[in-house]
């Protein structure tokens, strides 16, 4: 007996046939950070989080800089290029209202540490700490030296 796929699940088994040949190839992610002032950002990422420069490369008949800095597994490229437009985001939840990626992410085993820590660094807190109990999830934001936001999260299992 055999059996007939629909065509939207053909489509389906493709997708997800696609997708796992992908993942195998990925090793890590980063993010890209558009800023006005390269070196004040990066150094700002080195005294709090500890990234180092790994490499940089200056493009001046663009206008452009770029540098990629890396702690341990984290990657982050920071790009500064003349004549961009900063993009404020408001503070969560209202942040969503405005396509595009929203902000970093940090999954951290204790949030309250991870907090004191910033507060000690002169990073205030811009919303929370905050539980999110469907999620089982705790979460807060800070903004860097140029207002993006980043957010610390602490997943269940975690003190």
């Amino acid at each position: 007996m055999t059996t007939e796929l629909t065509r939207e699940e053909a489509r389906e088994l493709t997708r997800e046939k696609v997708g796992d040949q992908v993942s195998r190839h990925v090793t890590g992610m980063s993010s890209c950070l558009v800023v006005a002032d390269l070196d004040r950002a990066a150094h700002w990422y080195r005294r709090v989080f500890g990234f180092e420069t790994v490499s940089s490369l200056d493009i001046p008949e663009r206008g452009e800089r770029v540098a990629f800095l890396a702690a341990g597994p984290l990657r982050l490229e920071l790009a500064q290029r003349d004549g961009s437009a900063a993009l404020h985001r408001a503070d969560p939840p209202e942040h969503g209202f405005v396509q595009g990626p929203s902000h970093l992410a940090f999954y951290v085993d204790d949030l309250d540490a991870a907090l004191a820590e910033l507060a000690g660094l002169g990073v205030p807190v811009a919303v929370g700490p905050v539980d999110i109990a469907p999620l089982a999830l705790s979460v807060a934001f800070v903004r860097d030296i140029e207002g993006h936001l980043i957010e610390f999260v602490q997943t269940p299992g975690r003190s």
